[in-house]
C-alpha cells in the first residue's frame, strides 16, 4: 500500500516537523523580547525629575494644597510627608511649609 506523499515527496508528518519552531529558537526569540521590553521599561522609569518612593497621586488642587501652613498646621509635621519635599496623597513637589486638607499631625 503507498502512503500519501506530499508535492516534495515528504510524508505529512515530516512536512510539518519542518515548520515547527524548535525549542532553543522559541526561548531566544522570547528572552530577546524580554530583554527588549524590560529595557524600554527601565528608560521610561529613570527620565525625568526623581519623585519620592510612595509619592501621591491626588492633583494639588483637588487636596486644596497651598504653600503656606493653615493656622499652624503645615506639611513639615503631617504624617503623610515624605522628606524632602513629596506626599503620600498629593502629586508633584510640595514645601514642607505647605498645607492641604488630607493633613493629619503626626503623633507627639
Amino acid at each position: 500500500m503507498k502512503k500519501d506523499r506530499g508535492p516534495e515527496g515528504k510524508s505529512p508528518a515530516q512536512d510539518r516537523s519542518s515548520q515547527a519552531v524548535s525549542r532553543r529558537k522559541f526561548l531566544k526569540v522570547t528572552m530577546a523580547g524580554v530583554a527588549v521590553t524590560g529595557a524600554g521599561a527601565l528608560s521610561s522609569c529613570m527620565t525625568g525629575q526623581p519623585v519620592a518612593r510612595g509619592a501621591g497621586t491626588t492633583p494639588k488642587a483637588a487636596a486644596r494644597y497651598q504653600n503656606s501652613p493653615n493656622k499652624g498646621r503645615r506639611c513639615g509635621g503631617c504624617t503623610h510627608f515624605l522628606e524632602p519635599n513629596a506626599c503620600e496623597i498629593v502629586a508633584g513637589e510640595i514645601s514642607p511649609n505647605g498645607w492641604c486638607r488630607f493633613h493629619e499631625p503626626r503623633p507627639a
